[in-house]
C-alpha cells in the first residue's frame, strides 16, 4: 500500500512501531558498548596482576638463584675446611704415634737404671734417697702409662682394622673373661640382657666395653658390691646399647668434661687411673658413627649409653 493512501492514522502508528524498534537497539547496542567496557577493564586488570606475579616470581627466581649460589660457595668452603681438618687430624695422629712410640724407649731406661740403682746401692743410701729413687721411678712408670694410653688413642683411627659383624654377647664374654680377677676380687654382680650382632673393629669394641665394666667396679661406693647390667634396644638406624652400675656416680654438669682425654674429676690417689677411658669410648664410638652420654645422679649410679648405627 502507497503511503499517500494512508491514512493519517495508520502512518502515525508505523512512525510509533519504527521508533519502538529503533529504540530498542539503541538499548541493547549500548548495553552491548558497556558490556564490551567491562571486559576490557577486567581483562586489562588480569593482565596488570597476571604481570605482577610474573615480576613476583621473576623476582624470587633471582633470589633463590642468589641463595643456591651462596650455599654452593658455602658448601665449597666447608669440603675445603673438613678435607684441611682431615688432613690436620691425620698429621696429628701420626705424631702422636711416633711421639709416644719413640718415647718408649728413654722412659724405659729411666725407669731400668734407677730401679738398678736402688738395688745396687739401697744399703748404702738413707730413706731419703730412696724416697727420692722411688718417686723417680713412680714418676717414669706413670709417665710410660700416659704414652701407652695416648698411643692406643692415636691407633683408634690410624690402625682401625675394616669393620665386620660381631655377636655383641661374645664381646661381652671376652670382657668378663678379662676382668675375672677384678670382678672376683670386687665381688662384682654382672647381668646382662640378649644382644644383637653388630657391626665394627672387634677389638675396639671390646676395649669398649671393658672400659665401661672397668669404670663401673673402680667407682664403686664403699657400703655395697658393685652390680652392672647391660642391655640394648633397637632404634629406627641404630642400637643403643646402656651399661647401669651403681657407683658413686657422676656429677651432671661435667657431662662434657669426663670425654676430654686426660680429664680427671678425681684423684689419682683415690682412684688410678690416667683418665683416657671415656675420652677413648667416645673416639671408638664415634669412629663407628655413633654417639654416647650418660645419666647420673651422685650416691645411686650412673648408666651409659653409646649408639652403633645399623
Amino acid at each position: 500500500m502507497d503511503y499517500q493512501t494512508k491514512t493519517k492514522e495508520e502512518l502515525i502508528g508505523e512512525l510509533e512501531a519504527l521508533h519502538g524498534v529503533h529504540g530498542t537497539l539503541v538499548e541493547l547496542y549500548a548495553k552491548g558498548m558497556d558490556e564490551s567496557k567491562n571486559a576490557a577493564a577486567e581483562l586489562l586488570i588480569a593482565n596488570q596482576k597476571l604481570a605482577f606475579e610474573n615480576k613476583e616470581k621473576a623476582r624470587k627466581a633471582a633470589e633463590l638463584l642468589y641463595a643456591n649460589e651462596k650455599m654452593a660457595v658455602l658448601i665449597q668452603e666447608k669440603e675445603k675446611r673438613v678435607a684441611e681438618l682431615k688432613s690436620i687430624n691425620e698429621e696429628l695422629e701420626q705424631f702422636a704415634y711416633v711421639a709416644s712410640h719413640d718415647l718408649q724407649e728413654p722412659l724405659r731406661m729411666i725407669s731400668s737404671y734407677t730401679q738398678l740403682l736402688e738395688r745396687r746401692y739401697k744399703d748404702q743410701l738413707d730413706q731419703d734417697a730412696r724416697d727420692f729413687i722411688h718417686y723417680a721411678v713412680d714418676g717414669a712408670i706413670r709417665m710410660q702409662k700416659l704414652i701407652n694410653d695416648l698411643l692406643e688413642y692415636s691407633r683408634i683411627s690410624t690402625h682401625a682394622k675394616a669393620y665386620q659383624e660381631v655377636d655383641a654377647a661374645y664381646i661381652v664374654e671376652q670382657v668378663i673373661a678379662n676382668l675375672q680377677l677384678m670382678i672376683e676380687e670386687n665381688s662384682a654382680t654382672i647381668t646382662v640382657d640378649p644382644l644383637p650382632v653388630i657391626k665394627g673393629e672387634e677389638s675396639q669394641m671390646i676395649r669398649l666395653f671393658q672400659n665401661l665394666r672397668v669404670n663401673a667396679i673402680k667407682f664403686k661406693k664403699k657400703s655395697e658390691a658393685p652390680r652392672i647390667h647391660i642391655s640394648c634396644k633397637a632404634m629406627v638406624d641404630s642400637h643403643e646399647f646402656s651399661v647401669t652400675d651403681n657407683g658413686i656416680g657422676i656429677d651432671m654438669q661435667y657431662k662434657e668434661r669426663v670425654f676430654i682425654i686426660f680429664q680427671r674429676l678425681h684423684s689419682a690417689k683415690d682412684y688410678p687411673g690416667t683418665g683416657i677411658g671415656l675420652a677413648l669410648n667416645k673416639r671408638i664410638v664415634e669412629q663407628h658413627g655413633g654417639t654416647i652420654r650418660f645419666e647420673s645422679k651422685e650416691n645411686e649410679g650412673t648408666t651409659f649409653y653409646f649408639t652403633l648405627p645399623l
